[in-house]
């Protein structure tokens, strides 16, 4: 039987907000902040209709977008979801980023989450508008290129937000999609990490998750490609590859396979060889920098070899990734 678009928006709303409760007495036993609901025509006001002008960004499963909301007199970005195959499964993951972006929003490196649409098919969240888009900006073939005090800086606020994702809450959650696509930038460049899709909670008394691995393949932690299994510092393997990407500007994929094709033809090529990478990478940055940049960059390039180090047992957590690079900031590393 037909429905008409009230009736079908009713049982969207019921649908959608049935979702996202059930994800919050999940995750937080209800104890969520209050988050305002938008209708789907305010939101199409807002970006001219979806306008392709207003595009901040696409990703994997989503696409972002520029807003006004008139009401508030203030800019927005608008997150629209592609419908997937497996749409409960979607639609419960894009509630659990309703619920865990709720609690993460009063980070000040967290893109703040404002309100959702709950009208339409899959809701659509509605976020504080980052005003110079996210880290492709920077790390890509034809993006611009930041100083090397802000790229730290950037990399000191995603530490901080992941920090406070592991350690501010009740639970010890992983975020387990720490890449370049999901760190937007505000006014004065500083950090707001989005998206909390993937989050997951590690179960009390445990030290890891066992789940589905998420991710980009060739990209996820060694014991998360073996065994499915996410800890603390699955998120830091992930940071650890992020942070190389910040400094030299280029894309993991892109530092392999630059450096792997020399190293291949001088025989010197073994399957871990990380720290021999990263040092050829740097080494090359550090001819282009001042002494005291310089040293900051080998202390950097001493953490990501730690980030990424095959053991998980031998990474850092993320509060200790945090501390290492203000103490690289402030060039008080000993």
């Amino acid at each position: 039987m037909y429905k008409n678009k009230t009736t079908q928006e009713k049982s969207f709303f019921l649908k959608n907000g049935a979702a996202v409760l059930e994800q919050s007495i999940r995750l937080f036993n209800g104890k969520c902040n209050p988050i305002r609901t938008y209708s789907s025509q305010q939101l199409k006001r807002a970006t001219h209709n979806f306008d392709q002008s207003r595009l901040i960004h696409s990703g994997i499963n989503y696409q972002l977008y520029r807003g006004d909301d008139e009401e508030e007199d203030r800019e927005i970005s608008v997150k629209v979801f592609f419908p997937r195959s497996n749409h409960e499964r979607h639609l419960k993951m894009i509630a659990n980023e309703v619920a865990v972006a709720s609690k993460m929003s009063n980070h000040k490196n967290v893109l703040k989450l404002l309100g959702y649409c709950p009208h339409t098919e899959l809701p659509m969240l509605v976020y504080e508008l980052p005003v110079h888009g996210n880290l492709l900006h920077i790390v890509s073939a034809d993006g611009e290129e930041a100083p090397f005090e802000t790229k730290l800086r950037i990399g000191i606020g995603v530490a901080n937000a992941v920090a406070y994702l592991h350690h501010g809450h009740s639970k010890t959650f992983i975020n387990r999609d720490i890449r370049r696509g999901q760190v937007f930038l505000d006014q004065d460049y500083g950090a707001k990490l989005c998206s909390f899709y993937a989050s997951i909670p590690i179960p009390e008394g445990e030290t890891h998750v066992e789940a589905d691995v998420f991710g980009t393949k060739g990209f996820t932690p060694p014991e998360v490609a073996r065994y499915g299994r996410y800890t603390e510092r699955s998120d830091v393997y992930d940071f650890g590859i992020l942070l190389s990407e910040l400094l030299t500007g280029k894309s993991w994929g892109q530092i392999l396979w630059d450096n792997m094709i020399d190293l291949a033809s001088r025989n010197d090529l073994n399957d871990t060889d990380y720290d021999e990478i990263m040092k050829r990478e740097l080494d090359g940055m550090m001819l282009l920098e001042d002494e005291e940049i310089g040293g900051q960059l080998i202390e950097c390039a001493k953490l990501v070899e730690k980030c990424i180090n095959e053991n998980v047992n031998e990474r850092p957590n993320m509060v200790e990734v945090a501390k290492a690079l203000i103490l690289i900031k402030t060039n008080t590393t000993q």
